[in-house]
Parts: structure tokens; C-alpha cells; sequence
């Protein structure tokens, strides 16, 4: 990546989170040496989830949020660009089913940056459902194109599961006619512990819902930089690189499929393995898969085995633990090293909800450093 591309990629991320929304034709234990704690095998203590109640950091904002539109030019599949008064304009709707993650760099990083990036450059609207389980009613799901399966339990708090959300033997239906008629579905995992002592949580709704797909989480902790012995891990907040040549790296990205195209590599932080028999593999340490996806009828399902691409220090590149004069003093270890000089998080979104949404050809995301 050049000086110019560098540069272009923190002018876009910071302007995610201050820019207003724009039109649509427009386009651990922190292994940082400062922080300790327990949970995620290890990742410290002190993070916020992002509630369902707040109004601007809050992907779409409330549930059921419709601001009054006017019909655009219909979309493909019969869907309809719709508009605002101010210009700002949809075409794609995404419901958010569970708690954000709470830990990231160190142990205190929000979510901000990625729902930030879709609501301000893409035609992307997104609901969340963070804090009550919702009912996956056929109404329910034929309100949204692309389902993102996050940390389904009643609590989700720093070193708190609480109990995995349950779901009826209809509900789970539901999932499977909607995916089959051409809805996505994008399924996280690794938010919370592992180790001795620990059980793992979020795999257990996770599972249950991916139940008619050939896609599992193991209840394991893959990706743990206290492991991989990553010498460098602490100037992108302790996330192990996950593909890509950096120190300490682990596994590769698929440069043939959809989700692994020109990604080189994220970071990453326990996270969980996946178990399939026939869906495409776009990342793998050659043991271990990461990052899977595959075909159901119509629809397209992908499933990620961590949740660190959500978390602003990694889009960012900043973090309260972390000194900013790290990455431009010539003399550091970390210069030009941050989390946003060397993964590629924007990328892998685009893949993703690209795929996932490939039946809404209205989608699209304004970011100069994605390659598409």
C-alpha cells in the first residue's frame, strides 16, 4: 500500500464517523503492555455495547426506524431506491441480531467505525436488535436482505454471557425459506471467553440458527496472539494478523473467492474455528478454517469466526491505551504500523455484504481504498 493509498484510507474511516449521511448517488488482554483483564482469553476489561436505544451511533438508530421517503427509481428484484428529504437514500436493509462486542483494543472500543461506514457511504439502512431477542416471523425477515447473526445471549457483558438466546423450531424455518428465497445471512462468533473455566457461549444460538446450512462453530480459541508468539501485536491493539506477511501472521485469505479477494489480512482475537463438509473456505490455517461460505437455495450465508473486524480501533488505528506518536515517529517499531495502515477491514465489509446482498444489485459503498 503507497503513502497516498495509506493516507486515503484514514482521510475515508475518520470521515465515516463525522461526515453526514450522504446521497445516494454519491456514492484482550490488549497485548499492548497497559491493559489486563479477564474474558476472551484474556481481553481486558472496560468495553461498552451499543445500545438499541441511542440515536447516532447506532448503525440505522431505533428499531423500525422509517424516516419519510419518497419512491426512487425501482432497483432490481423489485427493490425500490427510496429517498429522503435531505438526498439520503436506501436500497438495502440489514437487521443486527444481538450484542455488539465489548472488548477490542484496549478492552474499551466500540463498534462506532463500521456502522458509522455504512450509514454515511453506502445505501446500506441497518436495524439493530441488541437487546431483546426478536421472533423470526416470515414478516419479520421479508423486512430485510441481509441478516448479521452478532452475540445472541441475554446479557453480553464484559465476562457476563448470560444464557444463549433460544429459538423455536419455526423460527428456525423461517431463517431457512428466507435464505432459500434469496436473503443473506452473516454469521460472527468469538466475542467472549475461552480457557480453562470458561464456557463458550456464543456459538450456542449461532449454531442453531446455521442448523439447515453445512456452517458450525466450534467451541474452541483459535487466533490467540499469546500463542502465535506475534512480536508486533500491541501496535494494532493485540489483534493477531490473520493472512498477510506481518510477524506472527497465521493463515491465509482466498484470493479466488468473494469474501477473500484482495484482503491480506485483519485482525483478529480468539476466535472461534468453523466445521463445514462443502462450503467454499476463504480463510484457513490449513487445520483450522475462519472464514466460510456457500450457496442455500437463492441466498447467500457467510460465517466469520471473530468479531474484532467490528471494532473502531481496527478500523481506526486508534485506541485510548495507545500513543498516537507510535506510528510517525521513524525511530518507533509501530511507525506507520497502526491497525488502518495494515489490515484490510473495509475490504473484507465490502466482501461480505457484497456477497451476502448479491440478489440487490442497489447496494454500494463509497470508500476510496476498496478495491471492487
Amino acid at each position: 500500500m503507497t503513502e497516498l493509498q495509506l493516507a486515503t484510507r484514514f482521510c475515508a474511516v475518520l470521515a465515516a464517523l463525522w461526515l453526514p449521511v450522504i446521497a445516494c448517488s454519491g456514492g484482550g488482554d490488549g497485548q499492548n503492555g497497559n491493559t489486563t483483564g479477564n474474558g476472551d482469553g484474556g481481553r481486558s476489561a472496560g468495553g461498552t455495547g451499543i445500545n438499541s436505544s441511542s440515536s447516532g451511533d447506532d448503525f440505522g438508530g431505533d428499531i423500525g426506524l422509517t424516516s419519510s421517503v419518497s419512491s426512487g427509481p425501482t432497483a432490481d428484484a423489485g427493490h425500490q431506491t427510496t429517498c429522503d428529504d435531505a438526498g439520503n437514500c436506501t436500497c438495502i436493509n440489514i437487521a443486527s441480531i444481538g450484542h455488539e462486542g465489548v472488548w477490542g483494543p484496549c478492552s474499551s472500543d466500540s463498534t462506532t467505525a463500521l456502522q458509522n461506514w455504512l450509514n454515511t457511504q453506502s445505501t446500506a439502512q441497518v436495524d439493530n436488535y441488541n437487546t431483546e431477542k426478536p421472533t423470526l416471523t416470515p414478516e419479520f425477515l421479508a423486512k430485510y436482505d441481509v441478516i448479521l447473526l452478532q452475540w445472541m445471549v441475554t446479557k453480553g457483558e464484559q465476562n457476563d454471557d448470560g444464557a444463549p438466546w433460544q429459538f423455536t423450531a419455526d423460527e428456525v424455518n423461517a431463517l431457512k425459506d428466507w435464505v432459500n428465497n434469496g436473503g443473506g445471512l452473516i454469521a460472527l462468533s468469538g466475542y467472549q471467553c475461552s480457557g480453562q473455566g470458561c464456557t463458550i457461549h456464543d456459538v450456542t444460538a449461532t449454531n442453531q440458527l446455521l442448523s439447515f446450512t453445512d456452517i458450525q462453530f466450534n467451541a474452541d480459541g483459535a487466533l490467540d496472539p499469546a500463542q502465535s508468539g506475534c512480536p508486533d501485536c500491541n501496535c494494532w491493539g493485540g489483534s493477531l494478523p490473520l493472512g498477510g506477511p506481518l510477524p506472527g501472521s497465521v493463515g491465509t485469505w482466498n484470493q479466488d473467492t468473494p469474501i477473500g479477494k484482495d484482503i491480506q489480512s485483519v485482525g483478529a482475537y480468539i476466535a472461534r474455528s468453523i466445521k463445514s463438509t462443502t462450503a467454499t473456505v476463504d480463510s484457513t490455517d490449513g487445520t483450522r478454517n475462519f472464514a466460510v461460505h456457500e450457496e442455500v437455495g437463492k441466498g447467500h450465508v457467510v460465517a466469520y469466526g471473530d468479531e474484532w473486524v467490528t471494532y473502531s480501533g481496527q478500523w481506526l488505528g486508534t485506541a485510548a491505551c495507545l500513543d498516537p506518536r507510535l506510528y510517525t515517529d521513524p525511530n518507533s517499531g509501530c511507525y506507520e504500523r497502526s491497525a488502518a495502515h495494515v489490515f484490510q477491514i473495509s475490504q473484507f465489509w465490502y466482501n461480505v455484504i457484497k456477497y451476502a446482498a448479491s440478489s440487490v444489485e442497489c447496494f454500494t459503498i463509497e470508500d476510496p481504498v476498496i478495491i471492487k
